[in-house]
């Protein structure tokens, strides 16, 4: 069904994606875009797929930094209405899967300084690092600082605030490990 609707819909957007960093071979990203921001910062893989209406934004931490970078591996599929949003530095492997509204944040806004605005104060960053084959469900969070490992599986509306291994099913608010997703992990487990 995916190779079908890539060939269907062969094309890439005019808004910005001639301006990414990288494109790989392959790829389509469906229009309309909500937001591109400092493109050339954003970097896809190849055979990248993903539905209309997602955000890419490559962000600035404070006023004089360097934006943030977005690293897209190959064959990712990314439903509509995901929003990756790096002031840092986020990766995601290859062969993932977004569920639709999907959010990536690699940096919250500071809130220490009195008597200012959120809005203006200085980003307070970490790096996002997502593994290959990953599976994220539909309206999930991946705040700041989180590395998810090969194979893990976030359940729909999970917000991930901490880092989990290979293999880790995860859910909830904050999001736990709530299984694995092979048998070897389940194996390690009940070993322990």
């Amino acid at each position: 069904m995916v190779a079908a609707l890539r060939r269907l819909h062969r094309h890439t957007p005019d808004v910005g994606a001639s301006r990414l960093g990288a494109l790989g071979e392959g790829s389509t990203i469906l229009e309309p875009l909500d937001a591109l921001t400092n493109p050339e910062f954003i970097s896809i893989g190849r055979d990248f797929f993903s539905r209309e209406h997602i955000r890419l934004e490559s962000v600035r931490a404070t006023a004089d930094s360097s934006p943030g970078r977005v690293f897209i591996g190959d064959d990712v599929h990314m439903e509509g209405y995901c929003s990756i949003s790096a002031a840092d530095e986020i990766r995601i492997g290859n062969s993932v899967l977004f569920g639709a509204n999907v959010a990536v944040r690699d940096h919250d806004h500071g809130y220490r300084v009195p008597h200012m605005h959120r809005l203006r104060q200085p980003l307070v960053t970490a790096p996002v690092s997502i593994g290959d084959y990953v599976w994220i469900g539909q309206n999930a969070v991946i705040l700041k600082g989180v590395t998810l490992g090969d194979y893990v599986v976030v359940g729909a509306n999970a917000t991930v605030t901490r880092s989990f291994p290979p293999w880790a099913i995860i859910g909830g608010v904050p999001a736990r490990q709530i299984g694995w997703a092979n048998e070897a992990g389940a194996d390690a487990e009940g070993s322990g």
